[in-house]
């Protein structure tokens, strides 16, 4: 199991904000969000499930965050985009490791624990 911070760069005291999990067995994501972290300051995603009171967010709804700040699968030139990476099937943890989870929607990325 691989763990992540999930942190906002344009904070001052880069907070962990989530901690994203990644079982490379099962390729499956899931996030979980301190007590500390309040509805305000979770990124958007996950603040919708802490309106809710949950702080485990699971594979699918983790893989969807995910899916928001990756090359999509579906991109028309993903051929291309595989052969320049070296990879033989699409892989949503490579891209993501590729830009440190990293997107244009916010201002958060990950770090590894």
């Amino acid at each position: 199991m691989k763990r992540y911070a999930i942190k906002r760069s344009t904070d001052d005291n880069h907070k962990v904000l989530s901690i994203l999990n990644y079982d490379e067995q099962k390729r499956e994501f899931t996030i979980d969000i301190p007590e500390d972290v309040t509805q305000q300051e979770a990124p958007f995603v996950m603040s919708l499930f802490l309106e809710k009171g949950i702080r485990h967010i699971d594979p699918e709804w983790s893989m969807r965050w995910v899916r928001e700040r990756i090359v999509p699968s579906s991109r028309q030139n993903i051929g291309q985009i595989l052969r320049e990476n070296h990879l033989e099937a699409y892989d949503e943890y490579f891209f993501l490791m590729q830009n440190q989870g990293r997107s244009y929607q916010d201002e958060c990325y990950i770090e590894e624990l």
